[in-house]
């Protein structure tokens, strides 16, 4: 699970071997060969769990989510690329969300000797706002076919803690993690008929990832040292798959695959000032499948409603695998991997939106989803101290002819405070000691899109 299982229930005679006695070094670094690549999984544990950039487009986002069966702008080609077909004129579009968050973990204790860590303490994160940009290009070609391109960040997160044990001693766990995905996505799609379209795209995209904690080893030397693992993937591809069913005039019907990326991370982790690293490879982390399907109904002209459905397959985040450069530490030679259980649970989103056109020049959005936390007790940690979430989103649309301006305000809230008690397996290793604590947060999102049409 989480780094630093090394250190866990010794006594204080197995302690005394990681003061670095000239005698002791090998068993030294076995035990944090096994820090290191524990603290490995702690990089891709980032986005392991439900990270999330809240929509892609302005529209989307104020919908909740909710456009597999609307998807008539750029950004149909993440949401449904069967709804390229439905605009008009070729159409560049561009924006930017941000996501401003607040975490906080109160009475955060573990239960063993050491007093830097048994007592009570709260504190809360130091993340700086997250900018996520997207843009997309989307144009007919004739009366049934369609193209597009769009890029954007399907998944990616940024979270940061104070780095001092002293005011956070969470940073024997993390205070430092980050992934992000960015995509390039050439799409097509093409209409049957008046009731039927299909679209499909290629996801082309890079990922990055990176942990940062500090070791906790009481009555050793290294303890607080900052470890700092970096993993990069740059290259793996996906693909989208719509098809958008319009019944009746009033209803239409959207469905969406998006398939799995395999991933094949590669890196470096270190202890910093100390000159022991490794360069190291995660191979066995994949990007998740999903399902989302929409039902978009208008009960009148200027009126519509919608609501999504969206799976998540977190449960492919089972075990994670971590292979070392040659003779790290003089410990593991080429190919000996380490394996970790992980157990992610999938996920149901439920996402709803409407949007009121009140004018030719104004329409007005609500949209709210739910959306679960993949991730169970036994393994929950600060890298990504996930939990149930409700959204609530506001925006509008303005039509000022060829130019479109979208925006949107969200407000994400856990649905209840997360309360470990003593299962976390992933914390208890690190502090070798029943740790709990109580988490909750909150996020402001900003949106704004602009659109242009030819």
């Amino acid at each position: 699970m989480r780094a630093l299982w090394l250190f866990r229930n010794y006594s204080r005679e197995e302690r005394s071997c990681l003061k670095l006695n000239t005698g002791e070094k090998e068993a030294m670094m076995k035990r944090l060969l096994q820090v290191v690549c524990l603290t490995v999984l702690s990089a891709s544990y980032a986005w392991g769990a439900n990270v999330d950039t809240f929509g892609i487009g302005a529209k989307a986002t104020a919908l909740g989510g909710a456009f597999s069966a609307y998807a008539d702008d750029p950004y149909a080609i993440h949401y449904n690329p069967a709804g390229l077909v439905q605009i008009e004129r070729p159409t560049v579009s561009a924006g930017v969300n941000i996501i401003d968050p607040t975490l906080k973990v109160n009475s955060f204790h573990v239960g063993n000797a050491d007093p830097t860590v048994n007592g009570s303490t709260d504190f809360e994160d130091t993340s700086n706002d997250l900018f996520v940009p997207h843009m997309g290009f989307a144009m007919r070609l004739t009366d049934n076919w369609a193209v597009g391109a769009a890029f954007y960040v399907p998944f990616g997160l940024d979270i940061s803690w104070d780095d001092n044990p002293t005011k956070n001693p969470g940073a024997y766990n993390c205070y430092h993690s980050y992934y992000d995905r960015v995509v390039l996505t050439p799409s097509v799609a093409y209409k049957f008929n008046e009731k039927w379209s299909v679209g499909l795209g290629l996801v082309l995209g890079k990922s990055e990832s990176g942990v940062e904690h500090r070791l906790y080893a009481p009555g050793s030397r290294l303890h607080g040292s900052k470890i700092e693992s970096e993993l990069e993937d740059n290259f793996n591809y996906s693909f989208n798959v719509g098809v958008m069913y319009h019944p009746t005039e009033s209803i239409t019907m959207g469905l969406t695959y998006r398939s799995k990326a395999d991933t094949d991370f590669e890196g470096e982790v270190k202890i910093v000032g100390t000159g022991i690293k490794s360069d190291i490879e995660l191979d066995t982390v994949d990007h998740p499948q999903q399902v989302q399907f929409g039902l978009r109904f208008q009960p009148i002209k200027r009126v519509s409603m919608e609501v999504d459905v969206v799976w998540t397959d977190w449960s492919i985040v089972d075990r994670q695998t971590t292979t070392f450069s040659d003779n790290f530490l003089g410990v593991y030679g080429p190919g000996s991997p380490q394996d970790i259980p992980r157990h992610w649970n999938d996920t149901m989103q439920f996402k709803a939106g409407i949007e009121w056109q009140t004018t030719d020049y104004l329409a007005l959005r609500v949209g709210y989803f739910y959306d679960q936390s993949p991730i169970p007790d036994e393994t929950f940690d600060l890298v990504w101290p996930d939990a149930d979430k409700k959204t609530y989103s506001i925006g509008f649309g303005l039509n000022l002819g060829r130019v479109t301006v979208d925006g949107v305000v969200q407000y994400i809230r856990t649905e209840v405070n997360r309360q470990i008690g003593g299962e976390s397996d992933s914390l208890n290793y690190t502090y070798h000691g029943a740790t709990s604590l109580d988490a909750e947060g909150h996020l402001w999102g900003y949106g704004l899109t602009v659109s242009y049409a030819f």
